[in-house]
């Protein structure tokens, strides 16, 4: 599995563009289900998905129309706050920067996003700091971008994860966050992060 994601990072990197959706495409039963038009390379720290490669590479306009087709977030920030949108009006790819300009389905402030982020990388960090392991922040843009989905985050050694969607008929911004580890019992908890804070909901079996 881990040859499969190199092997699609690898391709990423390279603008290999049509190989990348041949690997997308892929569905064996063994599939990892991070090989995703998101996905970053194992150990990556610059937070550099498949659209900011792209953007970088000023990729043809078809190729970001393929990876947004197949779930690529426009809103996803790098590790130095920059978007796909931002790289390319930097490196003068215009045309390009236009498409990947975010499209958000929902209204709500940046700074509300900015507290629910900051309650969210909270949440994350308590519940894996016994792993000893360095995670990129999680952020709540695709969620704006996308607000039907859930997004799904992944710990290496925890074998589990997050699971963060919007709560249904919430009266404010808030979002629902499940997290587990499948070599735990009873490690399960939910949480609503609303820009007040945390609120843990449910604790054992989800």
């Amino acid at each position: 599995m881990l040859a499969l994601r190199d092997a699609l990072s690898d391709a990423i990197e390279q603008g290999y563009w049509a190989h990348v959706a041949t690997l997308l495409d892929r569905t064996d039963d063994d599939l990892p289900s991070a090989l995703s038009a998101n996905a970053l390379r194992v150990g990556d720290t610059s937070g550099m998905a498949p659209l900011h490669h792209a953007a970088m590479q000023g990729a043809h306009p078809d190729v970001v129309d393929d990876l947004v087709a197949r779930g690529a977030w426009r809103t996803l920030r790098t590790a130095d706050g920059e978007t796909a949108e931002a790289m390319a009006h930097r490196l003068g790819h215009v045309v390009l920067a236009e498409q990947l300009r975010p499209r958000p389905a929902m209204e709500i402030d940046e700074e509300t996003v900015a507290d629910l982020e900051i309650f969210l990388r909270a949440l994350v960090e308590v519940r894996t700091r016994r792993l000893g392991r360095r995670l990129r922040p999680p952020q709540v843009g695709p969620l704006v971008e996308h607000p039907e989905a859930t997004m799904w985050v992944g710990v290496p050694g925890m074998y589990g994860g997050f699971a963060c969607r919007w709560t249904d008929g919430a009266s404010e911004p808030t979002v629902e966050v499940r997290s587990w580890s499948r070599v735990t019992g009873g490690s399960g908890r939910a949480h609503r992060i609303t820009v007040e804070g945390i609120e843990l909901v449910t604790r054992g079996l989800l």
